[in-house]
């Protein structure tokens, strides 16, 4: 009896020990001070999650075998051992071996690359040197051309719709303005243009100008600017060939002499021309300035062809669309008004469109009212052409007929529907609208006072100094 008490001490410990087990936790009283969770605690994502000490081999990703330590070599054989060791050294021998050989292939193959640039890259003159040139040469046509601007008696013809008429008798800053134009034309079209190297026969340099020219002129369109940059190439390798064949003559003792025959042949022929234009006698400085200006131009024609670049010397003619990137607009003449030789395609007549007081335009109204319109377009024709632009009005539409503006519209407030009323009241054939509905107004060369030279493709050494004109 006695032994039995403490038999039923232990299982009741133990009955209560296994209660908790069998899920009657939940009835048990809550611990005072402690807070009770509810068995949904941890998330669903944190359940199963090993420990940060616990192995990840049971992962099947690429990182399962980086833990594994390779054999100690104290570990191992002496055979295996010394496999081992030579393997690593073999290893690291072509290692080596492989790393070097690539370096050195490396190294030859731009070598190769930089003597063949160097084989084939030649300059006679840096950037510096021909901007300098040519900015020099600038300078002395401005000067000659600021001497004798009150010497002209005839305005070139190539210059007839870019002049006013009343400027031989001004003979201010737009005749200098035409000597700049017409000695940078000229110099253009007799030197840079015509001439494949200065110290080779006359005939020789224009006949292997021409076939350089005529590469480029006769050349399909181009798709892509690969094709323009292989034309290039194509080019530039043509000529230094041809002056690689052509070495004997240019460094024979009458290369010097071709060169002096030519300066004083294109001497007098320029003289000749411009004394044409001027009055009788020419300015006694008129040949000094003309010697100055050829044997400058000769000196720079003489580098240009040696280049293994393209070297590209441009003259922009009246009416050529304005480009910034190798242009630069001047200002100081007075405004185009009354050319020499207005047509409906001269700048004179793009630049008297804005006007509709004219005797065409009034010939072409029928309404009275539209004349009163037109008046103030004359007066705010700028605004007229800006909004057409925008608009829609105006903008080469001789065949479209538009609504005219209300008769009570405010002239400020249909510029555009203004532009369009003549095309309402006159009849719409092309050419009448045309001319009353007017394009809107695009500047373009008016004269260009100089070259523009540019490295084709990598950068532009002189811009042209133009003066503009709207059409």
């Amino acid at each position: 009896m006695p032994s039995s008490h403490p038999q039923s001490r232990s299982t009741a410990r133990t009955g209560d020990k296994g209660a908790p087990r069998e899920g009657q936790q939940g009835n048990l009283p809550p611990t005072p001070g402690l807070q009770s969770f509810g068995s949904n605690v941890v998330p669903a994502g944190g359940q199963g999650q090993p420990y940060r000490g616990q192995g990840q081999g049971g992962r099947p990703d690429g990182e399962s075998g980086r833990a594994t330590p390779p054999p100690q070599i104290s570990e191992l054989p002496d055979e295996e051992a010394a496999a081992y060791m030579q393997l690593q050294r073999e290893y690291k021998e072509l290692l080596k071996k492989y790393y070097f050989e690539k370096e050195s292939q490396v190294h030859q193959l731009q070598n190769t690359l930089a003597h063949q640039r160097l084989s084939q890259s030649r300059t006679s003159l840096d950037d510096t040197e021909y901007a300098t040139r040519f900015t020099r040469l600038d300078g002395l046509i401005a000067q000659l051309s600021y001497s004798i601007r009150k010497s002209w008696k005839t305005i070139p013809e190539f210059l007839h719709r870019a002049i006013n008429k009343d400027a031989l008798v001004t003979g201010k800053q737009e005749m200098t303005a035409v000597g700049r134009a017409y000695f940078s034309h000229w110099i253009f079209h007799n030197v840079f243009e015509s001439l494949f190297h200065p110290d080779l026969e006359p005939g020789l340099s224009r006949d292997l100008k021409e076939v350089m020219v005529n590469i480029r002129r006769n050349c399909p369109p181009f798709q892509s600017g690969e094709e323009e940059e292989a034309l290039t190439a194509k080019l530039i390798n043509w000529r230094l060939t041809t002056l690689e064949g052509l070495q004997d003559r240019l460094k024979s003792a009458e290369a010097q002499q071709h060169r002096h025959r030519l300066v004083e042949k294109l001497n007098d022929k320029l003289v000749a021309d411009i004394s044409g234009l001027l009055v009788d006698p020419a300015p006694p400085d008129l040949n000094g300035g003309v010697q100055m200006i050829l044997d400058l131009a000769i000196n720079i024609a003489v580098h240009v062809p040696l280049e293994s670049r393209d070297v590209v010397i441009e003259y922009f003619p009246p009416g050529y669309p304005i480009v910034p990137d190798v242009m630069k607009v001047e200002v100081g003449i007075p405004g185009l008004t009354n050319a020499i030789l207005p047509t409906e395609t001269s700048p004179a007549d793009s630049t008297d469109r804005a006007s509709l007081k004219s005797n065409d335009t009034k010939d072409s109204v029928t309404d009275p009212s539209e004349i009163t319109g037109s008046k103030d377009e004359g007066r705010g024709g700028g605004k007229r052409g800006m909004f057409s632009g925008i608009i829609g009005g105006g903008g080469g539409g001789g065949g479209k007929v538009t609504k005219a503006a209300p008769p009570g519209q405010q002239p400020g407030s249909g510029p555009a529907g203004k532009g369009s009323q003549g095309s309402v009241g006159a009849p719409t054939s092309q050419g009448q609208g045309a001319r009353e509905t007017p394009s809107p107004k695009e500047e373009r060369v008016r004269l260009a006072a100089f070259l523009a030279v540019q490295i084709r493709g990598r950068s532009v050494l002189v811009k042209a100094p133009v003066y503009t004109t709207p059409v």
